[in-house]
C-alpha cells in the first residue's frame, strides 16, 4: 500500500542529510520510501539509498532510509513510498 506525507517535515540544506526509520506491526514485506518534497523549492534534489529492514522478535518490522540533497538549494520533504507488488 502507498504512502504519502508521513513524518514530520524536514529541511535539507544543500548536501545534508536526514536518516529516517518507520515501522508497521507485523512485517508488510519490502517497503521501500522516498523524500516527498515540498513546495517552495530552492533548487532540492532530494535522494533516497540505503533502503533497510529490520525483523523485531515480536514479528513487526522496521524500515530505515537516508535522505540526501544533491540539489543546488534547499527543500522541505517528509516520506512517501509503499511496498512492492
Amino acid at each position: 500500500m502507498a504512502f504519502n506525507n508521513v513524518g514530520p517535515l524536514t529541511f535539507l540544506a544543500p548536501g545534508a542529510t536526514a536518516f529516517w526509520s518507520y515501522s508497521y506491526p507485523g512485517d508488510r514485506g519490502t517497503q521501500f520510501a522516498s523524500a516527498d518534497v515540498k513546495a517552495p523549492n530552492q533548487g532540492a534534489v532530494h535522494v533516497a539509498d540505503e533502503q533497510a529492514k529490520r525483523k523485531e522478535n515480536n514479528g513487526n518490522a522496521t524500515y530505515f532510509v537516508q535522505i540526501h540533497n544533491r540539489g543546488i538549494g534547499g527543500a522541505f520533504h517528509n516520506l512517501q513510498g509503499g511496498g512492492v507488488v
